[in-house]
């Protein structure tokens, strides 16, 4: 079993690659270096052992998922006192900038209560946003096949716009 440190070592420049092309689709303040050292700096008080590097990914994901959600709430603090935009992120896919953004905190909200039912598809939701891993990428690291992912990629989209939406009200004609 390799020790976070070595995980951390091999994986480095990955994480910043992915995070930077993550974070170009953000809406939000952006650098990648400072939140992959954070990331880590998470996953160093978390004390988790890593059973492979898949596990490692997975956990890195949800660590920088936490970072950008602590970003979150201190700017939507000091944004009560003027001017601060919220921090948005990309559903879409983040080669291609996607005008389809969500506020971080939000997002948030919703990832734990897709867990709730669907802790898979949770997960999938936060390697795909969060690290910007590919639909193959993410099949690849959770042992399953890349159709499976895309339809609960897809399922979890559906379920977000749902959540997302208004509440229709039925009329009653008379």
């Amino acid at each position: 079993m390799k020790q976070r440190s070595e995980l951390f070592d091999q994986f480095y420049q990955e994480l910043r690659r992915l995070a930077r092309r993550r974070l170009a689709a953000e809406k939000g303040p952006n650098d990648a270096t400072s939140l992959v050292h954070e990331a880590y700096l998470k996953l160093r008080t978390w004390g988790v052992q890593f059973q492979n590097d898949q596990h490692f990914l997975a956990t890195a994901s949800n660590a920088i998922r936490q970072v950008l959600v602590d970003r979150a709430r201190a700017r939507a603090t000091r944004r009560r006192g003027g001017g601060l935009d919220p921090i948005s992120i990309s559903l879409g896919d983040p080669a291609r900038c996607s005008p389809d953004f969500i506020d971080v905190l939000l997002l948030d909200e919703l990832i734990k209560r897709l867990a709730v039912f669907d802790a898979r598809a949770a997960q999938i939701v936060e390697m795909r946003i969060f690290l910007g891993l590919t639909d193959a990428e993410i099949a690849a690291s959770m042992g399953l096949s890349s159709k499976t992912v895309k339809r609960d990629w897809s399922v979890s989209k559906a379920w977000f716009r749902a959540e997302l939406s208004p509440p229709t009200r039925l009329s009653h004609s008379r």
